[in-house]
């Protein structure tokens, strides 16, 4: 059975530095079969080209929109204070709307123009699931990169109480023309 590491106190951009270093388990998937920016532009057509975008519950699009912007408080507003926010890819952990703030905060000083581009999702009573393109530029990588994600939120009224990250940390690499061991300069 697999633990969370519970981060709190730590700074997101160190846990995000340490998702780049390799502190999270390898990809096992198979090895693409087409280029890099051959996979990214597919992945960003299929966006771009997604009729269900505009069919996406709100909280879904409120959520990816948050993610666009560069104050953190937009995307912490949207939880609850006791919010859980958790990045399976990394296997980490945030808690309350300041570990929602602090983890987004470490994104975007690691990725730039880091976005999330909505293809997809649906809600139920008290769950919705976000289906899109999870895309930025890492400091330091040759390329940019974009790559299929999907988001599991759990709600409480309109708030979200706990959200589930579900990407490919070896297909960020790669599309990045990063090695699967690079480690970001300085750490």
């Amino acid at each position: 059975m697999r633990t969370c590491t519970f981060v709190s106190g730590l700074t997101a951009a160190a846990a995000v530095a340490a998702f780049i270093a390799g502190a999270a388990a390898p990809s096992t998937a198979a090895p693409r079969t087409e280029t890099p920016q051959a996979g990214t532009q597919q992945v960003v057509g299929h966006a771009q080209q997604s009729s269900r975008t505009d069919q996406a519950p709100a909280i879904v699009r409120r959520w990816a929109a948050a993610w666009r912007t560069t104050d953190t408080r937009d995307l912490a507003r949207l939880y609850t204070k006791d919010a859980v926010y958790t990045d399976r890819a990394l296997n980490l952990v945030f808690r309350g709307r300041e570990g929602v703030t602090e983890w987004e905060t470490g994104s975007h000083q690691l990725v730039g123009d880091l976005g999330f581009e909505v293809t997809g999702g649906f809600r139920g009573r008290d769950e919705a699931v976000v289906e899109g393109v999870f895309s930025g530029h890492i400091v330091g990588a040759p390329r940019p990169f974009a790559v299929p994600a999907v988001t599991v939120l759990r709600l409480r009224g309109d708030l979200i109480r706990a959200s589930d990250d579900y990407y490919n940390r070896g297909e960020i690499l790669s599309d990045s023309g990063l090695p699967a061991d690079w480690t970001p300069p300085g750490s």
